[in-house]
């Protein structure tokens, strides 16, 4: 009777733990499928904006060049004619004011000069030619014709452009910046406002890399020979900034 009572009470507690177990599993099954299914997300509206600006600058700054061609008929003689020609219009140019970290050798060229033949196709050297072009930055606007002048009454011969710039173009930009940086949370401000949502503070905020190209003056040899300092005039150049905002 004892035995039976006892095989009872033994067969009560191994189904207990064996409820215990596969409990514990079911439990582990749902637990893990749960973390499985994707989680609904909540759908939300998301802004994008672009604010573009611009502003206008006085260019401070004149970059001009110019150089001198020469022919003859031996290289070195070819040479010493354009080098004595420079070396001329760098001291006329010195003598205007310019200072001397301001003139710069852009270019030095020595080639042969061919003479073809028509009736047996051949080609044979005739002379040279020496080129040397310099590259003046003029720091006083109002000087920039009488540097032209200069440099074409003392030998120069050839002219590549005239190109304007801004010194201190940073500020200039920084202030497009920020007014782009406004453009941008007004636009915004509309689409929230006629979507009926409300607007934290944007999530991406980019600065779009934007070039401003400075304007340049291109120029035939005729048109610089007959260039007075009045005739040249520096206008104004835009600068502009981008903004991409995400909200």
């Amino acid at each position: 009777m004892k035995t039976k009572k006892l095989k009872a009470i033994l067969m009560v507690i191994v189904l207990l733990f064996v409820s215990v177990f596969i409990f514990s599993l079911w439990r582990a099954e749902a637990s893990s499928a749960s973390a499985s299914q994707p989680k609904t997300e909540i759908n939300k509206t998301e802004i994008n904006v672009k604010g573009v600006a611009s502003v206008l600058a006085e260019p401070d700054i004149a970059v001009v060049t110019f150089g001198v061609l020469s022919e003859d008929v031996s290289a070195d003689a070819a040479y010493s004619k354009t080098s004595s020609k420079i070396n001329k219009i760098i001291d006329a140019i010195k003598k205007l004011g310019i200072d001397s970290k301001d003139i710069k050798t852009l270019k030095i060229s020595v080639y042969p000069k061919y003479s073809y033949n028509k009736d047996d196709n051949a080609s044979k050297i005739i002379g040279f030619y020496a080129s040397t072009d310099l590259t003046v930055t003029v720091r006083n606007i109002s000087q920039v014709g009488k540097v032209v002048d200069s440099a074409f009454k003392n030998g120069a011969n050839t002219f590549s452009d005239l190109r304007f710039d801004i010194s201190n173009v940073g500020a200039y930009y920084n202030q497009a910046l920020a007014k782009a940086l406004e453009n941008a949370k007004e636009k915004a401000n509309v689409l929230a406002k006629g979507l009926g949502i409300s607007l934290g503070k944007p999530r991406i905020v980019n600065e779009n890399t934007y070039i401003n190209t400075p304007p340049i003056v291109y120029k035939t040899q005729e048109m610089a020979l007959s260039a007075s300092s009045s005739q040249i005039q520096g206008g104004t150049i835009e600068i502009k900034a981008e903004v991409t905002l995400t909200y």
